[in-house]
Order: C-alpha cells, then sequence, then structure tokens
C-alpha cells in the first residue's frame, strides 16, 4: 500500500464535503433562496487551484507507473490527463458564470444552473471512477517498488485549505465546513 494512494482518497474525501457545500448552495438557488456566492467562489478558486497543482499529478504519476505496467488496465481507467483537462474547463467556466452574477450581469437561471450541474455531476463521476476503478488497479497492479518510485516522485504541497498552515484567504470556506460537519453530527 501506498502513502500516495491514502493521500489521494483523503483529498477526494476532502474536495467531496467542499460538493456537499457546493450542492447545498445550488439547490438554495434552484428553489430561489438566498445563495452565498462568495462561499461559491471560494469552493471553486480551490478547486481552479490545489487539483491542478498537486492533486492531479500525484493521479497522473500514478496512472504514468500504471500504464507502463500493464496498459490493459490503465485503458480501463480511460484518458486520465482529459479527464482533468475536461474537469479544469468546466470548473473555470462555472467560476466564470459565478463572477458574471456577482457583478450583476444579467444571466439567464436555467443555465446556470445546468452550468453548475454539468461541473457538480463531471467532478462526482469523475472521482467515483478514481475511486472505483483507478485506485484499486493501481493498488492490485503496482509492486512495492513501483509504490517507493511513485513516493519518491510525488512532491508534497501543502493544501491551502486543509493543511495546519492553510491559507487565511480561505478561512471563511473552512468555517463553512466546520460549520456544515456540525450540522451533519447534530442531526444526526
Amino acid at each position: 500500500m501506498s502513502a500516495t494512494i491514502d493521500k489521494l482518497r483523503d483529498e477526494h474525501r476532502k474536495m467531496a464535503k467542499l460538493l456537499g457545500l457546493l450542492n447545498r448552495e445550488i439547490q438554495a438557488f434552484g428553489e430561489n433562496k438566498s445563495v452565498d456566492l462568495e462561499l461559491v467562489e471560494s469552493i471553486l478558486e480551490y478547486n481552479l487551484l490545489f487539483p491542478d497543482a498537486c492533486h492531479h499529478p500525484k493521479e497522473d504519476v500514478v496512472f504514468q507507473c500504471l500504464c507502463e505496467r500493464d496498459p490493459e488496465a490503465a485503458k480501463a481507467v480511460g484518458d486520465l490527463a482529459e479527464e482533468h483537462e475536461e474537469l479544469h474547463a468546466l470548473t473555470s467556466r462555472f467560476a466564470m458564470a459565478v463572477q458574471n452574477v456577482l457583478q450583476d450581469y444579467e444571466l439567464p437561471r436555467d443555465w446556470f444552473y445546468e452550468v453548475a450541474d454539468e461541473y457538480m455531476r463531471f467532478m462526482r463521476r469523475h472521482m467515483q471512477m478514481e475511486e472505483v476503478v483507478f485506485f484499486p488497479a493501481a493498488e492490485r497492479i503496482l509492486t512495492e517498488d513501483d509504490w517507493k518510485a511513485v513516493d519518491a516522485r510525488v512532491f508534497s504541497k501543502v493544501d491551502p485549505l486543509f493543511d495546519d498552515h492553510a491559507d487565511e484567504r480561505y478561512e471563511s470556506l473552512r468555517q463553512a465546513i466546520l460549520l456544515s460537519e456540525g450540522e451533519a453530527g447534530a442531526a444526526a
């Protein structure tokens, strides 16, 4: 087992929390309720920064090793780089739509909702594919030496939201996550 896979799964859990917050806000939007667009903007800013700079490069190293070790297993995963590019494009599109709303541009509500929904559906599907197909294949096929090589190549970058020395610009997002977790605990 690799520390890299454990870290990737942990990052997915954290991204799923953000998707939960995002989903709550977009549902409120769909119901014509008050929406915290600054929170949505912060989530999207984080999702444009962190995955491309840190999370996806780790996955790319694991995938490259999987391709070398077992091309057929890698084929079942699909084109991971293309998925990451598509995810970045959808995130950018959604972030631009939020910026337009924050700047009081008139946008069709249905279009905004569709942009948000497309992003969230793709993100969930992508992470599910990695959890169900990619990570198990890597764990099954890569050898201990492969994992050592992967772990040596993967850089450790501070997560600007979830690490102990997180970036101050994400403080309100961190507080929203804690509040959401508190509400979920109280409801249970």
